[in-house]
Formats: structure tokens, sequence, C-alpha cells
């Protein structure tokens, strides 16, 4: 009995140990899970995200009453460059290729070139009857003596003088009247310069110049080729031009008439283009005389122009 209960009891002891060999003790397990729970947790750290922090963002501003809808902005319309200045005639101008030439024949031409015009130019002849002019500016010689070739082109003007020399055949000149003894007596002559300054101190003229040389040529073409006892040419070269006063005594009496048409074509250029504005074109319109009286002759632009042709016809007479 006592030896069953020996084996029996060594048995239960083997078995026991056999269990206590294949688990742990609890003091082992507790030191394991501590271990493993601080494993684990420096793993979390390790490979826990960084923290990010949400970029603020600034609320889209938007205008009262449009519920956040993205506003477009309005189109600004182009500016518009400022217009250049103009520089007063810094303005070129325009000139011709010729300001004085000669024609030697009837009907021979020569063509006038213009440069710096923006505008057509205008050519017009103050003397049709001596050479005329054509809209591409040819000049064609029609008879002896000089005329004033004007071109216009826009505000700008340019003037050229076109000479016609040759001899008239035979039947063509005119019949010479015989000269007046009193043409060649100057001690016969009345005073025009006297005349000339008690008329522009009776009447308010603008101020006057006396025209000679180029200036009178360019003016007043032929009057120089004219043979005079006195010539008395006085006249502005004033844009706004109101008013000139010529006195001439010509030498020979056969050169009144030539004088007559060369004043007159000076107030038709005028009346009709060359004054520029209404009231100055009015007054070589309306205001303006050429007379003779013996072998005197007078061209007045003013609006007393009939009391000085009657003070004029009796200081001659």
């Amino acid at each position: 009995m006592k030896k069953l209960f020996a084996l029996l009891t060594a048995l239960a002891l083997m078995l026991s140990l056999a269990s206590c060999g294949g688990q742990k003790s609890d003091s082992e397990n507790d030191a394991e899970n501590i271990q493993n729970e601080q494993t684990d947790s420096s793993e979390q750290e390790e490979t826990a995200p960084e923290e990010t922090t949400p970029e603020e963002t600034a609320p889209e501003e938007t205008e009262p009453g449009t519920d956040g809808e993205e506003q477009m902005p309005e189109e600004q319309p182009d500016e518009q460059p400022a217009p250049e200045e103009e520089t007063p005639q810094a303005q070129e101008g325009i000139t011709l290729s010729r300001t004085d030439f000669t024609l030697f024949s009837q009907g021979s031409t020569y063509r006038l070139e213009v440069t710096g015009a923006k505008d057509s130019p205008v050519f017009v002849s103050s003397n049709p009857a001596v050479a005329t002019v054509a809209k591409d500016g040819t000049v064609t010689a029609v008879a002896p003596g000089a005329a004033q070739i004007t071109v216009t082109a826009g505000d700008h003007t340019a003037t050229c003088v076109v000479r016609c020399r040759w001899e008239k055949p035979a039947a063509e000149k005119p019949e010479q009247k015989p000269e007046e003894p009193a043409d060649n007596a100057s001690s016969d002559s009345v005073d025009l310069q006297a005349f000339y300054d008690d008329m522009t101190s009776t009447y308010e003229f603008q101020t006057l110049q006396a025209f000679s040389g180029e200036i009178l040529d360019s003016y007043y073409p032929g009057m120089s080729e004219v043979d005079t006892k006195q010539c008395l040419i006085m006249g502005t070269m004033m844009s706004m031009n109101n008013g000139e006063f010529c006195l001439v005594e010509v030498s020979n009496s056969s050169d009144v008439e030539t004088v007559k048409a060369i004043l007159q074509s000076r107030v038709d250029y005028m009346a009709e283009s060359g004054a520029w504005y209404p009231g100055p074109t009015e007054l070589w319109t309306n205001s303006s005389r050429v007379v003779s009286n013996g072998n005197y002759v007078m061209m007045v632009v003013h609006e007393s122009c009939d009391d000085i042709v009657d003070a004029f016809n009796e200081y001659c007479s």
C-alpha cells in the first residue's frame, strides 16, 4: 500500500513538473508583457506620422451681394494716346522746284514740282494771259510778260515767278502811240510820295512797307520790268492782309494799261484765295480800286477807296 501511494505520489509529481515546464510563471509573463508593451509603444512613437497643421487660407474676398461668386474685373477701355502737339509751323511748309524761271517761246512749258505737300496742291496763275498753269503744275507760256504761280496745299503756300520773253511777230506788235512831251519832263510830275503821306495820315491803313527787288517781283510780277518815273508799291506780307496802296508814274503812256493789268492781277488773286480770312477777302473784293489819270496809276484797297480815288484824280489833274 505504501508502495502504491508512493508511486502515485511520484506520478502526480511528475505530471505536475511536466505541466509547470510548459508554462511560464506569472511573474515571467508579466515581465514579458511589460517589455512587449514598451516595445510596441516605442515602435508606435517611431512610426507615428508627423502631425500636420492645416494651412490657414484666408477666405476669398467677395463683393457684397455676389454670394461668393468670383467677380471678373471690369474691362478698362484702352487708353488713347495723347495727341502729339503740333509745333507751330514746325509744320515744314511746302516748296517749289523753282522760284523763278524764264520761257523763251510761245507754247513752251515747264513743270513745277511740289515738295512737302500733305494735301493735294492747287496751282493758280496771277496772269493767265502771260502764262497758264495746269493741275499738275505744268506752266505754259502764252505771251511775253511775267506772272506769279502760286501753289496752295492745306495751310501752306509757295510762289514762283515765270517770265515769258520773246519778240512778238511784227504784225502782232501794238501800234505805238507817239510819246507825249510831258512823259520825259520830270518837272511836270506830281509828287506821289507826298500824296501817299497825305492819304495815310488822313485814312488809317495797317502797317505797310515798300516792296522792291525780289519781293516786288514775287508779289507784283512784271512791275520791275516797266520803265517808271515814280513807283511806290506799298504792301504787307502779313497773313491778315487788310489792304495795300500802290502809286506809279510810267515813263511811257503805252505802259499805263500794262501797270493796271499787273495791279488788277494782284487784286484778283487776293480776292479769290490770297487774303485767306473772311474780312480781308471781303475788303479785297468790294473795296479795291485800280484807276489811272494820265500817266499815273493807282491801286488802293481800303474801306474809303472811293474817297481816295476822288482825291487822286484831283491831285493828278
